[in-house]
């Protein structure tokens, strides 16, 4: 093996697809760091338990991998699907220290720390951002604790031999039905019970959100994008922001998804989501029973107050991906036509309608 990645968070939203990208390269041995491991069995791919929040429990954790050359920091403290705005700095600096601490200790070929950061660098969840989004921007008002984490990891970089890097996705999106927190599903569940109830597919979020310019990132996406910068020498010690690379509206990707389901395609009609969807938990059996589903409650399936956070900006959300094109990355995806595909995969696995 080149290469020997351990992964913090390795079952999150960040690191699922990073694991396989990785191990599709038998130059990759992968070490994943999780409260809970998983009981799968592959070859190259270890699972150790570990507490990030528990600076002894990541020491022990990391002086099992002696070899790790790579270490990708996907973790994030928790946090409320209501709250979309401050979250614990204290917390998620913590987490990120234990690793680096553990590592420095126990892992003396370490060569590359990644971190993955997100757009609410830019102050994305507070307003309007400044466009497209630059990762040399200045900086928002704090509190923000990816400031804390990227000022932790370049700080302790200095002088070492290792070198750290840092991914900026957008909304990150995936077929990963563990993770109700996501666009794929909140789509698929609303237009599933929009179909049960014999309503048009109207966009339940803010008419200015309906017109917006978006951007979202694939997991897929970003865990190609991970990899590069984690290797390639132009992306030493620089966050790069890493996105399909193709922006789209909601306005026009409605329809197709209205089509995918059968649907007269509606007209914005903002709702809170949160409140609105809190007595469909009888629908939701209905429906299940009604296409033969997976049998699982609906707040396992979709997180509603993340839609009312997604659907509910009222300003463009872009990200330069300049920088990242310039110093190498050229990966591109079709937001749109993915998004449509994960419905698809949702439906064939029938857990949603």
């Amino acid at each position: 093996m080149q290469h020997v990645a351990v992964i913090a968070g390795a079952t999150g939203a960040a690191a699922k697809r990073l694991v396989e990208v990785l191990l599709a390269d038998p130059a990759w041995e992968v070490v994943g760091l999780c409260r809970r491991p998983p009981a799968l069995k592959r070859e190259r791919l270890t699972y150790i338990a570990c507490d990030l929040t528990d600076a002894a429990s990541t020491r022990l954790a990391l002086a099992r991998t002696p070899q790790a050359t790579h270490l990708f920091y996907t973790a994030r403290a928790q946090f409320s699907d209501a709250s979309v705005g401050v979250e614990d700095v204290a917390g998620n600096r913590a987490m990120l220290q234990n690793l680096l601490d553990g590592a420095e200790a126990a892992c003396p070929g370490l060569q590359h720390v990644h971190l993955v950061e997100g757009t609410k660098w830019y102050g994305m969840h507070l307003g309007a951002m400044r466009l497209p989004a630059h990762e040399d921007d200045p900086r928002h008002m704090p509190p923000n604790f990816y400031y804390d984490q990227q000022d932790l990891l370049s700080g302790r970089a200095e002088g070492k031999r290792w070198t750290w890097s840092a991914s900026r996705p957008g909304f990150l999106y995936d077929f990963a039905p563990e993770r109700p927190r996501n666009l794929v599903p909140l789509i698929g569940a609303w237009a599933g019970i929009c179909a049960e109830l014999g309503l048009p597919l109207d966009f339940p979020g803010k008419p200015a959100c309906y017109d917006a310019l978006m951007e979202a990132t694939d997991a897929t996406q970003l865990a190609r994008g991970m990899k590069w910068m984690a290797t390639a020498s132009a992306a030493r010690n620089e966050p790069f922001n890493v996105t399909d690379g193709a922006l789209f509206r909601w306005s026009r990707l409605w329809p197709k998804i209205a089509r995918l389901y059968g649907l007269e395609c509606g007209s914005p009609r903002p709702l809170n989501l949160g409140r609105w969807m809190a007595d469909k938990g009888p629908l939701w059996e209905t429906i299940v029973k009604h296409h033969n589903l997976v049998a699982q409650p609906m707040e396992a399936v979709v997180t509603w107050n993340f839609g009312d956070f997604l659907w509910g900006l009222e300003h463009d959300v872009v990200s330069s991906m300049t920088k990242s094109r310039l110093a190498g990355f050229h990966d591109t995806i079709d937001t749109e036509a993915r998004i449509l595909a994960h419905l698809q995969r949702y439906r064939e696995a029938r857990l949603l309608p």
